[in-house]
């Protein structure tokens, strides 16, 4: 499925627009509508390198590709490997950023890095480009590729590729603000796409100088989404808490805490619910027998009773009662 919405922008025909490839196929009915619709919003500005037949005949993933402007974000995920056959002669002024979420995307000898560059799963790697390269991917693969116009960034990174960890606060910023991107890119107006493109090129920046300023407020809901984010992988660990989220986004407690001040609960009831909705979906999986005491403890609830007014008071059933109910 191929879907889009464009709106004026500053480039030609170029706007904000959304496109997803929705597998449910495989191969060259699932590659060639995405390739299609991009070459027709975006090859002018930045057009694509030609790809190997096996990567056409044999494409077993999704696509998405949100471009705000002249700035774009494409995410794949894949089954199969994905490489390059012809890159062509275009002369480029971009600065691309790729973020490893799953396998690897080998560069094949960028100008700027002397040898390849792997971008495996939990790294990032930012260049310069002038030249396409080429690259291939490992058979299982999930990334995501900026591209941002070169003089945004060019001073920063030129000659000089960055890489760096994924899980830098700088880069759990960038990620989260890019995931709110593409989920609101269909319902955002040209003020709202050119904002969000801004602070996706100041993120980027703040990548590169590993600093972000969590005093702007374009920045404080991806900051809560990072929270949110973080929280979600910890719900079960004991030292979870505001300072210690705070901490590892690099802001101070009181940052955090005004991030989440606009928005309907805090950061503390926002841990207490999602820890309340996992212990709900363990208590009533298949065959489980995690006890109310059990699951009190997993979830660090200070007892059991404690455990069941928390748990009732959301879900207006106490643990039994809704094991019941839904089982």
């Amino acid at each position: 499925m191929v879907s889009g919405r464009r709106l004026p922008g500053p480039v030609g025909k170029v706007g904000t627009f959304a496109v997803d490839a929705d597998s449910t196929g495989t191969g060259r009915g699932t590659w060639e509508p995405f390739i299609d619709t991009w070459n027709d919003r975006m090859g002018d500005l930045y057009p694509l390198p030609e790809f190997s037949a096996s990567t056409v005949d044999g494409f077993q993933g999704t696509m998405r590709s949100v471009a705000l402007e002249d700035t774009a974000v494409n995410e794949l995920w894949a089954s199969s490997p994905v490489s390059t056959r012809a890159v062509g002669t275009h002369e480029h002024d971009q600065v691309r950023l790729y973020v490893g979420l799953r396998g690897a995307v080998t560069l094949r000898d960028p100008h700027d890095q002397g040898g390849d560059a792997d971008v495996v799963s939990g790294t990032y790697f930012m260049h310069h480009v002038v030249t396409e390269n080429h690259f291939h991917t490992t058979p299982v693969i999930g990334t995501r590729i900026f591209i941002f116009p070169g003089d945004a960034l060019r001073s920063l990174v030129a000659g000089k590729p960055r890489t760096g960890p994924a899980a830098s606060p700088a880069a759990q910023i960038l990620m989260a603000h890019t995931s709110m991107v593409q989920r609101t890119v269909s319902g955002l107006g040209p003020a709202g796409a050119h904002a969000s493109r801004n602070a996706l090129l100041e993120l980027a920046r703040g990548l590169v100088l590993d600093h972000f300023d969590d005093r702007e407020p374009i920045f404080t809901p991806a900051l809560a989404q990072a929270a949110r984010n973080l929280a979600d992988t910890r719900l079960t660990d004991a030292e979870l808490s505001p300072t210690t989220i705070a901490g590892q986004l690099h802001v101070s407690v009181r940052t955090l805490q005004r991030a989440f001040a606009t928005l309907d609960e805090s950061f503390s009831a926002y841990i207490r619910r999602r820890r309340l909705e996992a212990a709900a979906e363990a208590l009533t999986a298949p065959g489980s027998r995690l006890s109310v005491s059990e699951a009190a403890a997993l979830w660090h609830f200070t007892d059991s009773s404690h455990f069941i007014r928390a748990f009732k008071k959301q879900y207006a059933a106490t643990p039994a009662q809704f094991a019941r109910r839904v089982t």
